[in-house]
């Protein structure tokens, strides 16, 4: 038994040394692989790059579309606070942008339209729109807001 315990021990010896390959040690890159992660990051730079552009771009119409939204709501109540008999066109045409507003918004256009209706006496339609350029010079989809007011007490 000790015989044949040996002759087994020999040969995973003997075949372990056949089939073992001779290891070389590699040190540092080989040239396709820094052309591949070269490659790869090319690629990872075309697509992170434009798409962090975008997000400061979608963020900086929001931000103005919001100065827009508060701007307008602004604008609105000092209109429907003024007494109603001064609601007029030519008290309107006065109002103006905040400073604020017009370093935010570019080529803001701001329209205030007061509208006496015949089909409803004593009530007065309020339209306000602000609209503005973006930073590429492009027309935004401007604000809008209207209001019906009426006199206090009439109501």
């Amino acid at each position: 038994m000790g015989c044949i315990v040996r002759i087994q021990y020999r040969q995973k010896q003997d075949f372990s040394a056949v089939t073992r390959p001779k290891l070389r040690r590699r040190l540092g890159f080989t040239l396709i692989e820094m052309m591949v992660s070269g490659v790869l990051l090319t690629t990872v730079f075309m697509i992170v790059v434009p798409s962090i552009y975008w997000v400061h771009r979608e963020q900086r119409q929001s931000e103005q579309r919001q100065v827009a939204l508060v701007e307008v709501e602004n604008l609105m109540e000092r209109t429907v606070a003024l007494p109603f008999p001064e609601m007029t066109q030519a008290t309107v045409d006065k109002f103006a942008l905040s400073e604020s507003a017009l370093k935010q918004l570019p080529d803001a256009d701001l329209k205030i339209r007061i509208q006496e209706t015949k089909d409803l006496p004593l009530m007065k339609k309020i339209q306000i729109q602000l609209g503005w350029r973006d930073q590429r010079g492009l027309i935004q989809q401007p604000v809008r807001l209207t209001s019906w007011v009426s006199p206090k007490g009439k109501q």
